[in-house]
């Protein structure tokens, strides 16, 4: 038995089997939270992608990040807004009150897929660092499904918003077809690590999929009182000029300029 199975596995395109393994992978992962894993032979036809970088999804949203005060260095990001995200995260910057994500599920199966719901899994609830504020204001036009969880629940849960009210996940995903999802996580207390969990019925069978920031979790932080704020201007000499000490704001942060 043993034999046969290996020279079926010598069979598999390198492909295929990649993804068979990556579903394996990612069942496991989420089996302490879901209770229970299900696996089939056939391999899944639901995949995700994510992005974070504001600029790279149609959102209309001033960038802010907060940065741990001793590594930042006031040096000026390359192409300016265009390039802050990156310069941010190298320098250990986390979201400020609110993450947004653009989410896109691609059904490449012959039937259609049910998307059931999203809950964020918090790997991790700390107290806020000495940070420092950081803003380069941009703006843009978002034209996707707006999904919206709470951080400071003890499990949050996704809500899809509709003419102003809030509505579980409920999505088919037709055959051949993708949705994209614009998904926002906010916080007011503390520090939180997370992943995004997707839940899905494919083929009669359900299973989660879990999504990260590029094999990181997320990263969201509820914006410290009297932090001390600072914004790049993108259009003069790429300067930082500063902006004192601002308190939290109130609902979703926006940026300061001086």
């Amino acid at each position: 038995m043993g034999r046969r199975f290996r020279r079926w596995l010598g069979t598999v395109p390198g492909l295929a089997a990649s993804t068979v393994v990556t579903t394996a992978c990612a069942a496991a992962t989420t089996a302490a939270f879901t209770g229970g894993v299900h696996l089939w032979s056939e391999p899944a036809s639901v995949s995700t992608t994510v992005e974070t970088d504001p600029l790279r999804i149609d959102a209309e949203k001033t960038l802010v990040q907060l940065i741990p005060a001793d590594r930042f260095d006031r040096t000026r990001p390359d192409k300016g807004c265009a390039g802050f995200w990156d310069w941010a995260r190298k320098r250990g910057a986390v979201d400020d009150g609110s993450t947004m994500l653009q989410l896109t599920v691609t059904n490449s199966g012959s039937n259609a897929a049910l998307i059931t719901g999203m809950r964020a899994e918090v790997l991790s609830r700390t107290p806020v660092s000495h940070m420092v504020e950081a803003t380069c204001p941009t703006q843009g036009e978002a034209q996707v499904y707006a999904v919206n969880m709470n951080l400071d629940e003890p499990q949050p849960v996704g809500v899809y918003q509709k003419e102003g009210k809030h509505h579980p996940l409920d999505f088919t995903v037709a055959a051949g077809e993708l949705e994209t999802f614009l998904v926002t996580a906010d916080i007011t207390h503390g520090a939180s690590k997370w992943k995004l969990a997707v839940d899905v019925v494919e083929d009669g069978h359900k299973r989660t999929l879990v999504v990260d920031n590029d094999g990181k979790p997320f990263a969201t932080a509820a914006r410290p009182k009297g932090i001390e704020s600072w914004t790049l201007d993108p259009h003069a000499n790429g300067d930082w000029h500063a902006a004192g000490h601002v308190e939290r704001a109130s609902g979703r942060p926006q940026g300061r300029t001086s």
